[in-house]
């Protein structure tokens, strides 16, 4: 078995992990909390109070927390997959400087999501124009979304030229690597992007949608089995598949 400590366990994405987790080889041994929870497993309010040892530490908890849980526990020499976002580019970069064993940076679990990534990234080579709508609900902390941004930077990466110069203002989003994301936050929704490209007379239009955290489970399960095999820091779950 493979003992994970799992920060974040009682916000939905943590509960569907609990579940999800239940008869595979991956073993719950306490849950770090900002609120003390009813659990069948040890529950820590503060890192200091975590007495057990494990192989992986697996967070999905808030902004606020995500990079002091991560020096954590590179210190104390676990595995690391990081499904919380908010992590700024100077945070990551001092993570990176002082993992010892595999990071696994994640920004969204969901395969559709990674799919979807990696078809931006095609299309960015052929179509230069291109903005990002992404939607969540009212109670995600950030805006725009961890996954928004990485698909921003990859498609910057990806292409060739750059966009077209359009109008700047507050309605016209957020720019990530000087591409426009707009962020909406909905009831109703789980999580949901759009990336829009357009091109002489044509248009090409990527939509991917999740409809319950249960999506997220199976893209968790490949984190953790995939990050012991990584060398330091790696951001985005295409590494691991």
């Amino acid at each position: 078995m493979v003992d994970i400590i799992l920060a974040g366990g009682f916000g939905k994405l943590g509960q569907a992990i609990q579940l999800g987790l239940k008869n595979t080889d991956y073993r719950i041994v306490g849950i770090l909390s900002g609120h003390q929870h009813e659990s069948t497993y040890p529950v820590w309010t503060t890192r200091e109070a975590i007495d057990v040892k494990a192989d992986i530490f697996l967070d999905v908890s808030t902004p606020k927390t995500v990079f002091d849980n991560a020096k954590w526990a590179i210190a104390h020499d676990m595995l690391l997959v990081v499904g919380a976002t908010g992590l700024s580019d100077f945070e990551v970069d001092t993570l990176r400087q002082t993992a010892t064993r595999g990071v696994l940076i994640v920004p969204n679990f969901s395969l559709s999501a990674v799919l979807l990534m990696a078809f931006a990234q095609q299309a960015a080579k052929y179509f230069p124009d291109v903005e990002i709508v992404e939607t969540h609900n009212p109670k995600k902390v950030d805006a725009p979304s961890g996954t928004a941004i990485q698909t921003a930077k990859l498609i910057s990466e990806a292409r060739s030229t750059i966009g077209a110069k359009t109008t700047e203002g507050p309605a016209r989003g957020m720019r990530v690597e000087d591409i426009p994301v707009h962020a909406l936050r909905l009831p109703g929704y789980i999580a949901q992007q759009s990336v829009l490209f357009g091109g002489a007379d044509e248009q090409l239009t990527l939509t991917q949608s999740t409809t319950s955290r249960t999506a997220f489970v199976p893209g968790v399960l490949r984190a953790l089995g995939g990050v012991h095999e990584l060398e330091g820091l790696a951001i985005g779950l295409d590494k691991v598949l």
